[in-house]
């Protein structure tokens, strides 16, 4: 305790500062590149006590010169395991785990259910609109932070307090992410372009992003967030020096303010779970259990009649998919479901077998209206 004491002292100078409460905080890193770097490093210096850094990429040579916490050694290895290991040699007290994994289809939203704020540090718009999209769901608060060469950008978000990611798309972001699938709904070979940044610029905008999460870890009914509102977005200029905050406009239309109010817990892992045991074990045998994503199922070739069947959500299978293997011709195309029932030759499938992660949420709709079921499984 006394090394504690010590070793936050000029924090505990600060009359607002509240370090129980930062020692008590989840907080999620979502990726491990040169934003990421910077905000674990802030968060491991001030104590922050329960942290997770997700990241399915490996250290690259080009890292090196934007990445605090990675050396000419860490070449090849996961982003996520080297910085957790950095940021427990800045802070032995700190609780950190590694996700290397993606975003998008391996973690389930009641890890971000579970998570005080979640950090987005992301260089991709399609992981952006995915965990916007799941932190509105959970109704977990995230901040948002890009950056190119002499501009920064923070934004925050949280469900029913003003715009979301997704609201404040412009039209070319949306034809960016169009571009990255087929017609028939298949991941396009096209890699999002890589935007020139430096040290600096990742630096600063990694300070604002923590501090504010350290405003919302503070936030309460008698103490009210400091910092950005809900819904706004934060631009910092270095060339010129400028620096502007605007609200991001709401559109009351958006397909991402799908929030889920009510969550029940089902302790059993989607490993060993089939959809006509989940409906059983819930009360609703005769239910349907919506995925929540596009499930591929089969992939059929009109020219020799050849399919395969092929268990994995449809925007993670690639284009090259389309070419069958007998005669090679780009003529397969996706079966997909949306929703399984009792009734479904795929009633009796294991839901991991579907990719339902761990720590999923699923929705059932049954004689009781639309429920929220949070699984269980292995999560640290």
């Amino acid at each position: 305790m006394e090394t504690e004491e010590n070793r936050y002292a000029r924090h505990h100078l600060i009359d607002w500062w509240d370090q129980k409460r930062l020692s008590q905080a989840r907080v999620m890193v979502v990726g491990a590149g040169a934003i990421g770097n910077e905000v674990i490093k802030n968060l491991a210096l001030l104590g922050v006590g329960n942290l997770w850094v997700v990241d399915f990429d490996t250290v690259d040579v080009t890292n090196l010169t934007r990445s605090v916490l990675f050396r000419e050694s860490d070449i090849g290895r996961s982003k996520a395991e080297v910085a957790v290991e950095r940021a427990r040699d800045i802070n032995p007290q700190l609780s950190a785990t590694a996700l290397s994994c993606d975003l998008e289809y391996e973690i389930g939203a009641g890890v971000y259910r579970s998570m005080d704020v979640v950090i987005g540090c992301l260089d991709s718009l399609q992981a952006r609109l995915a965990l916007n999209r799941t932190c509105y769901q959970v109704g977990t608060p995230w901040i948002n932070g890009g950056i190119e060469v002499t501009v920064a950008e923070v934004s925050l978000f949280q469900a029913g307090k003003g715009a979301c990611f997704e609201c404040s798309m412009s039209p070319s972001m949306w034809e960016q992410h169009h571009e990255r699938f087929s017609c028939g709904g298949l991941r396009a070979d096209v890699e999002e372009a890589k935007q020139p940044t430096t040290a600096v610029v990742a630096s600063i905008v990694a300070g604002y992003m923590v501090n504010e999460a350290v405003a919302l870890l503070h936030a309460d009914s008698e103490n009210s967030k400091t910092g950005l509102e809900f819904g706004q977005k934060m631009i910092l200029l270095l060339k010129p020096y400028r620096f502007d905050i605007y609200g991001l406009p709401t559109d009351p239309n958006c397909l991402a303010h799908d929030h889920w109010e009510s969550v029940e817990t089902l302790p059993l892992s989607p490993s060993v779970l089939t959809t006509a045991q989940l409906l059983e074990q819930i009360g609703e045998p005769i239910g349907t259990l919506e995925l929540g994503f596009d499930l591929l199922t089969v992939m059929r070739c009109v020219e020799c009649g050849v399919e395969e069947q092929v268990f994995q959500p449809l925007e993670k299978t690639g284009v090259e998919e389309s070419e069958c293997p007998h005669c090679r011709k780009r003529s397969r195309y996706p079966e997909t479901v949306t929703w399984i029932d009792s009734e479904s030759e795929w009633a009796q499938t294991l839901l991991s077998q579907f990719g339902v992660p761990d720590y999923q949420i699923v929705c059932v709709k049954g004689k009781n209206g639309t429920r929220y079921i949070q699984l269980t499984g292995v999560f640290s």
